[in-house]
């Protein structure tokens, strides 16, 4: 009788949890919806509960929110930028990112000091969720130093100076003892990740010591294998900025765990098949910046734009049927990946469908690869945009989002300002 007693009490707080019993107090149903699931709609509700999606019955939540058949799709995520970290514009930007459904932002360097006293505006129900990969890893002379100290000039490091910006908004690095002397420093300041400067380092030897190539060239290749360990081993992933063809294969070769750039911003870079293979091999992901050659210098020179864009939708569709998951990111501090994914759509590479999942679910899983993120499922965080109208039929819906839901929480309408 004790057995079957317990058995039935079981059997029924499984009922319960489905939604069979009493209504929940803090338990939502937002239903009359289409839901994307994959690369269809379903019509059915959504149940959110403790931040979460929950498997209940619409009719056991305590409120419910009737979407007046909107197309519910993941949040839209920036997985390369610069445009956050510190206090200046701050709001402004995380405004900006929540008004076009953008939640997920990698910022894949900053200072640690302009970041920390504003790390709290962030990682919110009613903020971007951010990760920071704090000052890179590059060799004497290399990138970003020149850009680095080009920003102090004009005043947007207030209480730097040249010296000072050395060992905090980037780390020199050019032998296994500086590896050694400085690793304690860089993780001092508490990345969530580590970033490394490969730049044509198919000609490493040759730009090394010439002075003509200051802020044009990063690290040693033979030392990244040592980075890339060293960071595994404190349990933190590796981001590598490339800028040609053989920093995507020394990258993918030394075991990093994202790749930051497409390659191939100032002149065409063809990515190798066996790379793009081993990418998808060994799980390397891949951000596109692809939006970069458009700006204005680069668009100067017609023949070598043209070919630059050629070699563009061709790694792309490399990439793709390689089988490595891309994710949008723009690298343009006074744009998002708003203006990347519209870049993309015009190369012709991806369906809609593709976009959907470049801009949201791929994207999400890249800056925060344990959370569960990107899919209208119990279980997951219960984060979605809803849309007036179909993005699958017409990719401009993704400009007309009616509700924006995160961690549960319905953003207010000053949000989309």
């Amino acid at each position: 009788m004790r057995i079957a007693a317990i058995a039935l009490a079981a059997l029924s707080a499984v009922y319960a949890a489905r939604g069979t019993g009493a209504a929940r107090a803090d338990r939502v149903a937002f239903i009359n919806a289409r839901v994307l699931d994959d690369s269809t709609f379903v019509e059915r509700a959504l149940v959110v509960e403790g931040g979460r999606f929950v498997d209940a019955d619409p009719a056991t939540a305590s409120r419910t929110v009737d979407l007046s058949g909107a197309f519910l799709v993941p949040p839209f995520c920036e997985a390369h930028n610069h445009n956050l970290g510190s206090a200046d514009g701050n709001q402004e930007a995380i405004d900006r990112y929540l008004s076009e459904g953008i939640f997920y932002v990698g910022v894949l360097s900053n200072l640690p000091a302009l970041t920390d006293p504003i790390r709290h505006t962030y990682n919110t129900p009613r903020s971007v969720d951010a990760i920071f990969l704090n000052g890179g890893l590059t060799a004497t002379g290399g990138h970003p130093i020149r850009l680095r100290e080009s920003l102090l000039e004009r005043g947007l490091y207030p209480g730097f100076t040249r010296e000072s910006l050395a060992d905090h908004s980037y780390f020199v690095v050019d032998s296994v003892t500086d590896l050694n002397r400085k690793w304690p420093q860089i993780i001092g300041f508490r990345p969530d990740g580590i970033k490394i400067f490969l730049l044509w380092s198919e000609e490493f030897q040759r730009r090394q010591r010439d002075t003509a190539y200051f802020g044009q060239k990063g690290l040693d290749p033979t030392l990244v294998p040592q980075i890339v360990e060293r960071a595994h081993g404190q349990g933190l992933r590796v981001f590598a900025h490339v800028e040609s063809a053989h920093d995507f294969h020394v990258a993918v070769e030394a075991g990093v765990d994202v790749i930051a750039h497409l390659p191939g911003n100032d002149a065409p870079a063809r990515i190798a098949a066996a790379d793009a293979r081993l990418a998808a091999a060994r799980g390397v992901r891949v951000i596109t910046t692809a939006v970069l050659i458009e700006r204005p210098a680069r668009k100067r020179d017609t023949t070598n734009y043209l070919a630059m864009r050629a070699a563009q939708v061709e790694n792309l569709q490399l990439l793709r049927q390689s089988g490595v998951v891309l994710a949008a990111g723009s690298d343009e501090t006074r744009q998002t990946s708003t203006a990347e994914i519209d870049y993309l759509r015009a190369l012709g590479v991806f369906n809609n469908a593709a976009l959907l999942d470049v801009w949201g679910a791929a994207c999400a899983s890249t800056l925060f690869p344990k959370r569960k993120l990107g899919k209208l499922r119990p279980g997951y965080e219960a984060s979605f945009l809803a849309l007036g109208a179909d993005p699958l039929a017409d990719f401009a819906a993704t400009r007309n989002i009616r509700l924006r839901v995160k961690d549960g929480v319905e953003l207010p309408a000053a949000s989309a300002r």
